[in-house]
Formats: structure tokens, sequence, C-alpha cells
């Protein structure tokens, strides 16, 4: 997998928060590659949060001023459904992509994956996973607002999650997490 080909971006000033830019590359890599979904074309960029942020982004984009996990913003090419590739492996679609290209932006709340992850009896890094792969799906086309789409997207998800351990990039190995809110 070549994760850097695509030039996504991760980005974090979370004080206290410390993780490896090239291990969500791997993982968006290895989703791209083997996850059974078309995938917009372009740049991806992630961006971990507090909350703060994601109040304040989810207010401003969605009229919600609550906490949220994850808020996913698509790029150049919208994806009105998911799409199934017939053979989920690398897309040649992808390399031949422009590079302007801008797939979305996946917006992560840290503070919300810590208290997740207290309440559920997992880990913090294994909740953020789940919320890229969540935000990844969405820009792969798949919602969760309705009860039979939301099905479809916890399914999605379990499939994504499978995917990533057979690349041997789940669990996340490489983050820090505050111990309390800078």
């Amino acid at each position: 997998m070549s994760g850097d080909f695509f030039g996504d971006e991760v980005f974090s000033d979370y004080a206290g928060f410390e993780y490896d830019p090239a291990e969500i590359r791997r993982v968006l890599a290895c989703l791209r590659e083997r996850a059974p979904w078309e995938f917009p074309v372009g740049t991806l960029s992630v961006a971990f949060l507090d909350d703060d942020a994601i109040c304040k982004m989810h207010e401003e984009f969605l009229n919600d001023p609550s906490k949220t996990d994850v808020i996913t913003f698509p790029g150049d090419e919208i994806f009105s459904s998911p799409r199934r590739r017939k053979n989920p492996a690398f897309s040649l679609k992808n390399v031949l992509a422009e590079t302007d290209a801008f797939a979305g932006e996946i917006c992560i709340c840290i503070d919300q994956a810590q208290r997740m992850a207290a309440e559920l009896g997992t880990t913090p890094a294994d909740e953020l996973l789940l919320y890229l792969v969540h935000g990844w799906l969405h820009l792969a086309g798949l919602d969760d607002l309705a009860e039979d789409t939301r099905a479809q997207m916890r399914s999605a998800e379990e499939e994504a999650l499978a995917v990533l351990c057979e690349c041997g990039v789940a669990p996340l190995k490489n983050f820090v997490f505050p111990t309390k809110k800078q």
C-alpha cells in the first residue's frame, strides 16, 4: 500500500493528543485499495478536534450545537449512494486522478472518542478508528439517518474494520490521548 501517493492530510492541534499521521494514511490506503466500496477521487483531509471545535463546526454547518463524534464533508465528487466494487482491489481510477482533486474531509472528536470508550469499555483508539471508518463510508455514499440505512452503515463498518484487520493496520497503535482536556 502506498498511502502517501494520495497526499492525504492529517491534522490536529489538540494539546496532549499524539498520533502518527503515517498510520492514518495507511488506514486510508487500505480502505481505498481493499474495501468493497467505490470512493471519491482525490486527497482526503482528516482533522482530530476537541469538543469546542466540533460543536462550533456542527452548529455552523449543520445548525446543531451539540457534541458529536464525526462530521464528514464531501469533496469534489459526491456519491449519493454506495457503490460496491465487483473486485475490491486497488482502483485504477484513483491512480489516474488529477493531483488537485479533493475527496472530502473527516472531522473526528477526540473528547467524544474518550467518553464513548469509557462508556463502552473499549479504547479511545478503537473509537477513533470507528469514527474514521464511519466518515470514510459517508464519503463512499453510505448514510445512517434512517433506520434501514443505519443497519446498512453498521454492517459496512464491521466489514471495513475486518478489511483493516486483514491489512494489518487495525487496531491503531501509535496514539496518546490526553488524560484530561487541556
